[in-house]
Order: C-alpha cells, then structure tokens, then sequence
C-alpha cells in the first residue's frame, strides 16, 4: 500500500467551540463539578462529507480505502428503508418525499441511479469523555450524493435525499 496518509477536509465544522457558560451546560457541554471532568460535547454539530466509492477512478491505490465496505449492500438497505416506510426522508430543505418521488427520480432520471450514488453528508453530535477517553457521535442527518464526474473524478455530488434520525 502506498505510505501515503489521504487527508481530505471535507466537511464544514458548525459551532465547534466548548462552551463553558455554566447556564449553558444542560447538555453535557464541557463542565466539571469539582475536580471531576464530564464529556464535553463540541458544539451542536459537525457536517462532513465520506465518499462511497474513489472520487478519483485513476488512483490504483484508493480502492484499498474500499476494500472492506460493501457499497452495493448499504445503498440496498438505504433504499429498503425508504420504499418499506421505515425512513424519514426529505430534499435538501426539509420537504418531505414520498416514496413516489424517490422512486420517480430513481427511474426516470439517469443522475439519479443507485449506480451513481457515491457519497454521504452526515450531519452530527460528537461528545469526548476524558475521563473514560471515549467518543460517541450521534447522526442527526444523511443527505446522499449523486457523483458529477468529469475526466475519471468525481468532482462535486449532486444532492439527493435526506435521512432524519432520532
């Protein structure tokens, strides 16, 4: 495998400062009662993108990145949740979708095929415990992206449906 580290930034990072306002630590934000520390939640959210197969299809060694994810597999179970009503979905601005319209894209529009989906936009809640030196993330949101590709690069991902989770 090529000894090179693939660092990309992505993502935006919403609110990521620690508050420390004591009125404002209600939900786990960082605060210590005494001496002892509590997680500490780092801001609301973070937004990022993970892309689902190589953005760039010339690079010998990115499949490696791929080669223990079953891509075809999750699209599947993504699509399940939506056609057996069991995902809430909406477009980019929060209008809901029916599974008519989800499927009405998919079939007549070819940038929409599960082909061509290649990334995700998670939306999350990250907390860090130092005490136990653990993460969680919580998942609020998926918005998935259809690739724009243009010589061999998946260059941009056009916006498809959302996911809300609880």
């Amino acid at each position: 495998m090529k000894k090179i580290l693939y660092i990309m930034l992505l993502g935006v990072m919403a609110a990521c400062t620690v508050k420390t306002n004591e009125s404002d630590n209600a939900n786990t934000d960082s605060q210590k009662s005494g001496t002892e520390e509590v997680a500490t939640t780092a801001g609301k959210t973070i937004v990022y993108n993970v892309y689902l197969k190589p953005e760039d299809m010339t690079d010998e060694y990115l499949p490696e990145f791929y080669a223990d994810f079953d891509r075809d597999a999750f699209v599947e179970a993504m699509f399940e949740a939506v056609y057996h009503n069991r995902a809430e979905v909406t477009d980019m601005e929060g209008n809901p979708m029916t599974i008519e319209d989800i499927k009405t894209r998919e079939i007549e529009d070819p940038n929409y095929s599960r082909e061509k989906l290649a990334g995700i936009q998670f939306t999350e809640e990250w907390t860090f415990d130092p005490k136990t030196i653990s993460m969680s993330k919580k998942v609020k949101k998926m918005l998935i992206g259809y690739e724009v590709v243009e010589d061999s690069m998946i260059v941009a991902l056009r916006p498809g449906f959302m996911f809300h989770f609880k």
